[in-house]
């Protein structure tokens, strides 16, 4: 896949957040945080603790068009800031969403066209709003990009999930659009409200 690609990728994962959300944004109440629910999205970015815990949630449903089970996962640092310290991920699977499998890169699912997506997507938006998303999109299922120095390493478990929530882990690198910049996201941890 070519730069080009990678560019529309990113603005798909702009966007993508605004259709699965049911949150709306509110005066009332802090204009940050997650008003006391407990609810967050943390990890270290190059080894830096950041923590999202402004309207995190989770929306999970079968795409029929596609086929596939998927699974989005957002939060915010100021959901009122828009699309600038925020993270999205997108998990599809050709079975349904579950807690102790593991979605990692370089495994793929097939859509019903026959177009093979990763199991894990990470979109990360920095402080400007530039976006940076994981390789999965650009490897093969041994998890070659064709991209010197890219690597396809995006995983993530559901280690709890209830009507009421999602659990769980992840970590990957993820990647300016011109490839220029990359950071290493670890030791990632997620606790959703779920979306109906």
């Amino acid at each position: 896949m070519n730069r080009s690609s990678f560019r529309s990728v990113l603005y798909l994962a702009a966007i993508l957040p605004f259709f699965f959300s049911d949150c709306k944004k509110s005066s009332s109440g802090p204009a940050s945080g997650s008003g006391g629910n407990g609810y967050y999205t943390r990890f270290k970015m190059n080894g830096s603790s950041v923590e999202y815990d402004s309207q995190p949630f989770a929306g999970i449903t079968l795409l029929k068009s596609d086929s596939l089970y998927t699974c989005v996962m957002v939060a915010y640092k100021d959901v009122n800031a828009g699309l600038k310290n925020a993270v999205t991920i997108i998990i599809y699977s050709a079975n349904p969403i579950a807690a102790n499998v593991g979605y990692n890169d370089p495994l793929k699912s097939r859509r019903s066209n026959g177009i093979m997506v990763p199991q894990t997507t990470i979109f990360w938006y920095d402080s400007t709003g530039t976006g940076y998303l994981t390789a999965g999109e650009f490897a093969d299922n041994t998890g070659n990009t064709g991209i010197a120095g890219v690597i396809a390493n995006a995983k993530l478990t559901i280690t709890e999930m209830t009507s009421a929530s999602v659990k769980g882990t992840f970590s990957g690198t993820v990647y300016r659009s011109d490839l220029a910049r990359s950071a290493a996201i670890t030791d990632g941890e997620f606790y959703l409200k779920r979306s109906q």
